[in-house]
């Protein structure tokens, strides 16, 4: 129990103290005071187990002596290793040390510590069932308070569902015109609703995407470019640099707010996402994911978990039914030899977002929910049991494959709320935080370059009698536009967030639309392994500098720190590979479209006659929204300017 308390607490600061490491670690909250202690009393009593049956065969062995220097090395080791600073065997070392010296003393009073043992045991449980009581207790409490202080709704408000589909570029659903039929239910939802076709993720990867989609903010407005510093105890305040959320914005309407993620890594409440949220469900979704985040669990993980499908403990573990904790997760650092986590399933994020919104008559509040889906990141293919339509081995089989179960599960998900009645007056957004390279530009997977493959997401509203059916917006927006849509559509004021809302584009008043400016960050990281640097040969990467995109019409302009200028006409060269930025006319382009990125990047209001994008737009031609036909062919495919001329060396 004390070795359970202890690591606990210690997962808890240590989580916070190593922040610097934030991607490659299994990452917990506060239910994890009291599931270590669980987990431990468990185990040590497990191995009192073995070892009694040990000496039942060898009679001669001392059993309590070696009980207690087993139990004292394993406690000793937990609270060594929980700080993640220390090499393994180190920690194992000075264990065993410091146990052989706790057993001899041990073995000179034992009576005098089994006395004491006896006297503390109930104590000790007492402080573990007031850590349950505690932890759950509190959580639940916080939460019926929230609701409690809530204002009152306005009758009839509808409720508003934000599916995040992790790592889903836009070309690879049959509604952009994917030729597999990867997506029939988001194109049904697609058919009724609006599609935008050209909508630009802030980043390409994950946190600052989503602080965008709820913020309605960019990065460098925003300022999450990178996990921040994160305080040793409680709650940091005024994240995101103060910016209200979305789910702020609808608990002053008297919204009921909650979030469901699968991306425990960068979308979680400990990195500030409880912000306008009564409710988020990250971590702890099934037994073996809680087993996984205790200490012993991630060694078990570390040692067993990261090897073959093909190899013995794996096996075993298939041979006994115990699937879940093998479906692993780009959670921790599994890809590197260190410890996997367990997947988080979308059907998991189903059951979850149902149990909490019950049936409409169990709760006279709208809900407003955002759920993460993220079954489409690598590693790709959906669960074992599901029955994939493309390949086993090829990544864009495999990516596909993912797309169709999420695909699929977003269809049950609407037929189950359709069902308990909440079908009729109920908004949906379905969009992505980033894509994914799949082998374009020398890269596998997303982080590092903001080409369009990686930046170039789905963005579809669904909201019969308030959307219009069949349209598509070919306009080139930013989906940080979704807060203020979502804000317009619900008939409230959108002042809080600084995007023009979507809707502009079919009302009739709105004949010259202000759009969203699709504008996309990257700071410098390491997020490439060596491998993909290899493959990417000199291709500019965000490891060795910050990164800014920018989409207008046609042109995509990316600006590296180091690198400089590329600028292509994706619509010509939907693989992006001829850099335009040199020739002629395209050098004029770039200039343009560099005059443009370092205003919107200063903070200048660029009214429509002053805009240098408005001005090339207005070049190009306008284009204006269509109605759903037949889907077009798709390609396969700090607040400063990040290099200062466009004739920077590459």
């Amino acid at each position: 129990m004390i070795t359970g308390l202890v690591e606990g607490a210690g997962l808890m600061l240590f989580q916070r103290l190593n922040w610097a490491s934030w991607g490659p670690m299994l990452h917990v909250s506060w239910p994890i005071l009291w599931i270590s202690p669980v987990f431990d009393v468990l185990f040590f009593l497990f191995l009192a187990g073995c070892v009694s049956l040990i000496a039942r065969l060898i009679p001669r062995l001392p059993a309590l002596p070696v009980l207690v220097f087993v139990l004292s090395v394993l406690s000793v080791y937990n609270w060594l290793t929980v700080t993640a600073r220390l090499y393994h065997w180190s920690c194992l070392l000075l264990a065993i040390g410091a146990a052989t010296a706790f057993t001899r003393w041990f073995s000179a009073h034992t009576e005098a510590v089994l006395r004491f043992w006896r006297r503390s045991l109930p104590w000790v449980i007492a402080a573990g069932v007031l850590a349950f009581i505690g932890v759950q207790g509190g959580l639940r409490l916080a939460e019926n308070r929230k609701l409690a202080e809530l204002p009152a709704a306005a009758p009839g408000s509808p409720n508003v569902l934000v599916i995040v589909i992790d790592t889903l570029r836009a070309d690879h659903l049959s509604s952009y015109g994917y030729p597999r039929p990867t997506s029939p239910n988001i194109d049904r939802l697609a058919q009724q609703g609006a599609l935008f076709e050209n909508a630009i993720s802030t980043s390409s990867w994950s946190f600052p995407s989503h602080v965008s989609l709820l913020t309605g903010r960019y990065q460098f407005e925003h300022g999450m470019g990178a996990v921040p510093r994160m305080p040793l105890f409680g709650r940091a305040v005024n994240g995101f640099r103060g910016y209200p959320t979305l789910g702020q914005a609808l608990e002053q309407r008297g919204y009921r707010t909650g979030a469901f993620s699968a991306n425990r890594t960068y979308f979680s409440s400990d990195l500030g996402f409880w912000q306008g949220m009564t409710h988020f469900e990250d971590y702890f979704h099934s037994p073996a994911d809680a087993v996984v985040r205790t200490l012993y669990g991630r060694e078990f993980s570390r040692i067993y978990l990261s090897r073959t499908e093909h190899s013995k403990p794996k096996r075993l573990l298939r041979w006994l039914g115990v699937e879940s904790i093998l479906d692993a997760d780009e959670e921790g650092s599994g890809s590197r030899g260190g410890a996997q986590g367990v997947r988080k399933r979308a059907t998991e994020v189903n059951r979850e977002l149902l149990d909490w919104v019950g049936e409409p008559n169990g709760s006279h509040r709208p809900f407003f929910a955002v759920l993460n889906y993220f079954d489409v990141h690598a590693p790709y293919g959906g669960p074992r049991s599901f029955a994939r339509q493309w390949g086993q081995d090829d990544p864009v089989d495999l990516y596909d494959n993912s797309v169709r179960y999420v695909d699929d599960c977003i269809g049950q998900l609407m037929t189950e709320l359709a069902g308990r009645g909440f079908g009729k007056n109920m908004l949906v957004v379905i969009s992505s935080d980033h894509g994914e390279s799949l082998g374009q530009h020398g890269l596998k997977s997303h982080g590092a370059a903001l080409y369009r493959e990686v930046i170039s997401v789905p963005l579809i509203l669904w909201f019969p009698d308030r959307v219009p059916s069949g349209l598509r917006v070919t306009e080139d927006v930013s989906n940080s536009a979704i807060p203020a849509t979502v804000m317009d559509l619900l008939r409230g004021s959108p002042r809080d967030f600084p995007g023009p809302s979507l809707s502009q584009f079919w009302r009739e008043h709105s004949r010259h639309p202000e759009k969203p400016v699709a504008l996309s960050e990257l700071e410098k990281n390491q997020f490439l392994t060596r491998q993909e640097q290899e493959d990417a040969g000199t291709v500019p990467t965000a490891t060795s500098g910050r990164m800014q995109s920018l989409v207008v019409r046609s042109w995509h302009l990316v600006v590296h720190e180091t690198s400089g200028v590329q600028l292509y006409n994706w619509t010509e060269d939907p693989g992006e590979l001829h850099d335009l930025s040199r020739t002629r006319d395209g050098q004029a382009v770039a200039e343009t479209l560099v005059e443009a990125l370092r205003d919107k990047l200063s903070g200048q209001q660029n009214s429509e006659d002053l805009s240098p994008t408005s001005k090339l737009a207005r070049s190009l031609g306008e284009k204006t929204p269509r109605r759903m036909a037949a889907p077009r062919e798709a390609g396969m495919g700090e607040p400063a300017l990040a290099v200062g001329t466009i004739n920077a060396s590459r």
